[in-house]
């Protein structure tokens, strides 16, 4: 429901700015070609599964926009034709989704590429350091020792910086109550 809600009110709240055209969502479900009237769409989900794609072709058929839909579990893909005075390329998708049950995958915050690629090189260096010290340490447990250590060693040597040894202590603080959650 929140995403219906979300889509609407980005639509109505649109305006004059910069036109932009919905592409759906990525990895989810993606706008891959639109003419009014007709939309094909790339779903992920639908990939090799006939009977949820046999299970949406006969929900949207009950819908009195919708003028034809064609499926593509080979693909994970889905043809609608559909009537625009009744619908738009925005609401459709949200319907979609909505019959999927692809809604707790809509409101999940994404990830960037990039962002998925440190994940997995900080994952392999957690590894690592815990291999090569037997179980001793992680990732997570060395950077927690290093903000100590030198949060400690910055107020000792010059406590006339006491924020930047303090923040690190804090910082040191809070990555190791993160480890107890």
């Amino acid at each position: 429901m929140h995403i219906l809600t979300g889509l609407l009110l980005s639509k109505l709240f649109a305006g004059q700015a910069k036109i932009r055209i919905f592409r759906g969502f990525r990895g989810i479900v993606e706008i891959k070609h639109a003419i009014p009237g007709r939309v094909r769409y790339y779903i992920p989900v639908l990939k090799m599964d006939m009977e949820k794609g046999q299970l949406l072709e006969q929900q949207l058929m009950k819908a009195v926009a919708i003028k034809e839909i064609k499926v593509n579990p080979l693909l994970g893909t889905v043809l609608v034709g559909y009537d625009v005075s009744k619908i738009d390329e925005v609401t459709l998708t949200g319907v979609l989704a909505k019959l999927l049950g692809l809604e707790k995958e809509l409101e999940k915050t994404p990830r960037s590429l990039v962002g998925q690629e440190l994940s997995k090189v900080l994952k392999s260096a957690n590894s690592s350091i815990y291999e090569q010290t037997d179980g001793l340490l992680d990732l997570n447990t060395a950077i927690t020792i290093t903000f100590l250590s030198l949060g400690i060693w910055s107020i000792v040597r010059n406590p006339s910086i006491l924020p930047a040894g303090i923040s690190l202590v804090y910082w040191a603080y809070n990555n190791s109550m993160k480890q107890l959650e």
